[in-house]
C-alpha cells in the first residue's frame, strides 16, 4: 500500500499508449479442431454440480488429504477455491497441440495442487499468459516454477502487468 499520492511522472508512465509495429497489428485467426479448457483455479468449487455433454465436473471425490480423525487416516477432497483465477487452455489444430497456462491463481499451491488432482500434465505447458498484473491471477507462478524446475517458458503479459499498484483504505469513524 502507498500512503502518499504517485507524481505526476509516475502518472505519466502508468497511463496506456500507442505502440507501433507487427505486435499490435490484426492477425488472422486460424479455425481450429477442439479447444479444451480446464479451470484450475476459481473462486468458488462445488462438488454437487454435475456435468453435461460439454463440460465435465471434477468429482468430490478428485483428492485425498490425510485426515486424521478418520479410521482409515485420510479423505477425499475436491478441488481447492481461493480468490484468483487459472486456467490450462489446450488448442488442437490436425495433429498439433498448443497448451499455455492463462493466470496462475493466488497462491502458490491452490493451481499446482488441483492440476494434481485433476490430472493435468504441466509439463506440457508450452507458454503462460497473465491477463493483468494483479496478485490474484499472478501468485501461483512461485508454485509452478517448483514443481516444474526452473525451465524458460515464453511469457505474455498485459502491457500494464508492471504498473504499480495502489490500495487505498479508508476507515470512517461514526460515534
Amino acid at each position: 500500500m502507498c500512503d502518499s499520492p504517485a507524481d505526476p511522472r509516475q502518472a505519466a508512465a502508468a497511463v496506456p499508449r500507442p505502440a507501433a509495429g507487427s505486435a499490435v497489428d490484426p492477425i488472422t485467426l486460424e479455425p481450429v479442431d477442439e479447444i479444451v479448457i480446464t479451470t484450475l483455479v476459481d473462486n468458488v468449487y462445488d462438488a454437487l454440480l454435475a456435468g453435461d455433454g460439454r463440460t465435465t465436473r471434477a468429482p468430490f471425490s478428485v483428492g485425498q488429504a490425510r485426515a486424521p480423525q478418520f479410521e482409515t487416516g485420510s479423505t477425499t477432497v475436491g478441488l481447492m477455491a481461493e480468490h484468483g483465477f487459472s486456467a490450462l487452455v489446450s488448442v488442437r489444430r490436425g495433429t498439433t497441440t498448443t497448451t499455455l497456462l492463462f493466470d496462475t491463481g493466488l497462491s502458490p499451491d491452490a493451481m499446482v495442487t488441483n492440476a494434481g488432482r485433476l490430472g493435468a500434465d504441466l509439463s506440457q505447458i508450452q507458454a503462460v499468459v497473465l491477463s493483468h498484473g494483479h496478485f490474484d491471477h499472478a501468485g501461483g507462478l512461485a508454485g509452478l516454477a517448483a514443481r516444474q524446475g526452473p525451465r524458460s517458458l515464453p511469457m505474455v503479459v498485459h502491457p500494464m502487468i508492471w504498473t504499480r499498484r495502489r490500495l487505498a483504505v479508508l476507515i470512517f469513524a461514526f460515534g
